[in-house]
């Protein structure tokens, strides 16, 4: 190769180089700056809360909040991996701390809870109803042998998971029943037809999306049956530009300030559906 054949070799590698940085720049700011686009979980807009918190975020940070997608988890994740949202408020978990690990989230910031009760048989054989204890009222699930079936919803089995073990309890084939519904939204009509007591979400039950049939709510209120909701922002890998992981940063930062958390609790208007994080570590250490 001669000295031209050289450098005109050189000036096109160079060339391609430069392509591909350009290329690279493009994906990780491609979206030029607009509205900070938010999807939520669908329980947060079932409520009524998000609606009212989000108007308020809006005054409060002088950014054009517009909500793109309210749906469950797993149909919001691809949402935002698509880069067709900014933020999602959304449960924490494996999902979404896989997307961290791959670059895709931020670091999360947890921001409120919703929590989850004991549904069961209405006449309430296991004499539990209104007590707002979860440990106990498993240990008196598992001593009178009471029928109780481990929902496989990744919230609803971290919690049984969570009293399980804080109460010392050894689930047996006795008293608990695996979940074999065909469909997760059909699992109290599995526990009813099973006179089974079971763990869910209360915002579910109370909006109607999951519906009671012989049965009711019997133990609510327990701080340990609570459940974290995470803001997760754009990180690296996200095609979010810098004024828009700016306005993600800004928007978070206003939901975990004490003026973030006094307007969720004016936006729980009906609840309490949501629990700030001060009433949370209150209720903890009361408890």
């Amino acid at each position: 190769m001669n000295d031209r054949q050289h450098d005109q070799g050189r000036r096109r590698t160079l060339m391609g180089l430069a392509g591909a940085m350009a290329g690279m720049t493009a994906v990780r700011g491609a979206r030029a700056a607009g509205p900070l686009r938010i999807a939520v979980v669908g329980g947060i807009d079932r409520c009524g809360v998000w609606p009212r918190l989000a108007e308020r975020a809006a005054r409060a940070t002088a950014l054009d909040i517009v909500t793109v997608a309210v749906a469950p988890k797993e149909a919001l994740l691809p949402v935002f991996r698509d880069g067709r949202a900014d933020v999602m408020l959304i449960h924490g978990g494996d999902e979404v701390f896989g997307l961290a690990s791959e670059g895709w989230v931020g670091a999360l910031s947890v921001w409120a809870f919703n929590d989850h009760v004991i549904v069961g048989p209405e006449d309430d054989p296991a004499g539990i109803g209104g007590t707002s204890d979860g440990i106990a009222a498993m240990r008196r699930l598992r001593d009178g042998r009471f029928p109780f079936v481990a929902f496989r919803d990744p919230g609803s089995h971290g919690i049984v998971q969570r009293l399980w073990r804080l109460g010392g309890i050894t689930p047996s084939e006795d008293w608990v029943q695996l979940d074999a519904a065909d469909n997760p939204h059909e699992i109290l009509e599995f526990a009813a037809g099973r006179s089974a007591h079971v763990v869910v979400g209360r915002i579910p039950v109370l909006t109607g999306k999951r519906r009671l049939t012989g049965q009711r709510m019997l133990v609510a209120g327990d701080p340990a049956m609570r459940r974290a909701y995470v803001a997760a922002p754009p990180g690296p890998d996200h095609p979010a530009s810098e004024e828009t992981r700016e306005a993600a940063a800004r928007f978070i930062a206003f939901l975990v300030s004490p003026e973030g958390q006094s307007a969720l609790a004016a936006a729980d208007a009906g609840g309490p559906w949501l629990f700030p994080l001060d009433r949370t570590v209150r209720a903890s250490k009361a408890g």
